[in-house]
């Protein structure tokens, strides 16, 4: 059985070297008339393909697009042997994005630019956006609006659970084990693709059963689990956070939220978007985390939204 959802065939697909050598994979799909140019950054463990029919969808409604699989996953430089998602430090991530925002703005024409970021590559947006010492980046000078879609600022699940795996990831990472699985973490196989999992992603069986599908066609795209230097990772990145200027921000931003939301903690980013000046924030009944690839009511109203705010900011 072949992945349903395709690139579009204008997409091209390139790399970008960092400066420490890594290559990161990207996606350029420029747009005759568009609407805005669009920088995409998507989740933990997603790559080109998975995001094939939303890409398909927001160059539709007119946007221009220019997107990568971060560091350590998709087609990007791996950093561990065993699959595993993992990062020394949130700040890496930061740095690739610093470099390929100016790949991005060099590569598409046309002085109207939004981003927006997908669960973790929210949270990572959401960093670059409130950090003062990158506002003077041509493309943060650049950005009319962003759009911040179920935002990872904390995870959801058992508080006593998430407390005692904070507490041990510095333990491990100390121990030389940071890239190692977490507990209950493995290879992407069965488990990632257990009809439990579409629960928490997306109503859209169509769009949870193609990442499945494209990671059979192509494995090397696929991630497994979090190790320990993630988690650790993720609770410095989110001390960062909550300890920037960000009632400081001026962009105008969209926070998108889904009312199902099960991996992601909505508290969390109810509290960020009530620091944040000038953000409003719209929650999806019946949707799960992957709002721009639920079921076809929810996405095309998720990608309404997107595009009503771009026409508002952009005007």
């Amino acid at each position: 059985m072949k992945p349903r959802f395709h690139l579009p065939p204008a997409a091209i697909i390139g790399r970008e070297e960092m400066a420490d050598g890594a290559s990161i994979r990207t996606l350029l799909l420029p747009h005759e008339a568009p609407l805005a140019n669009l920088l995409l950054l998507t989740g933990r463990a997603d790559f080109h393909e998975k995001w094939a029919g939303a890409i398909q969808e927001l160059h539709e409604a007119g946007f221009a697009i220019a997107a990568f699989d971060w560091r350590g996953q998709g087609g990007s430089t791996r950093l561990t042997q065993s699959g595993a998602g993992h990062i020394d430090s949130f700040d890496t991530w930061l740095s690739d994005l610093d470099r390929l925002s100016g790949w991005a703005l060099g590569a598409l024409s046309g002085d109207r630019w939004l981003a927006l970021g997908h669960s973790m590559g929210g949270h990572l947006l959401t960093r670059w956006l409130v950090d003062p010492a990158r506002r003077a980046l041509p493309l943060r000078r650049a950005l009319s609006g962003a759009v911040l879609s179920s935002p990872f600022y904390g995870l959801a699940g058992p508080v006593a659970m998430r407390a005692a795996a904070m507490r041990l990831a510095p333990i491990q990472v100390a121990r030389g084990l940071g890239d190692h699985f977490a507990w209950g973490q493995r290879p992407y196989g069965a488990l990632q693709q257990r009809p439990e999992r579409q629960f928490l992603l997306t109503g859209s069986r169509a769009h949870f059963e193609d990442e499945g599908l494209w990671a059979s066609h192509r494995p090397e795209l696929a991630t497994g689990g979090v190790s320990w230097g993630w988690i650790k990772a993720f609770a410095d990145s989110e001390a960062i956070l909550e300890a920037q200027p960000i009632e400081e921000v001026e962009l105008p931003l969209l926070m998108l939220l889904a009312d199902r939301e099960r991996l992601v903690d909505n508290k969390s980013a109810l509290r960020i978007a009530a620091r944040l000046p000038h953000v409003r924030h719209r929650l999806f009944a019946g949707a799960a985390h992957e709002l721009l690839r639920e079921a076809d009511e929810v996405r095309r109203e998720a990608i309404s939204s997107v595009v009503h705010f771009a026409r508002e900011v952009t005007a």
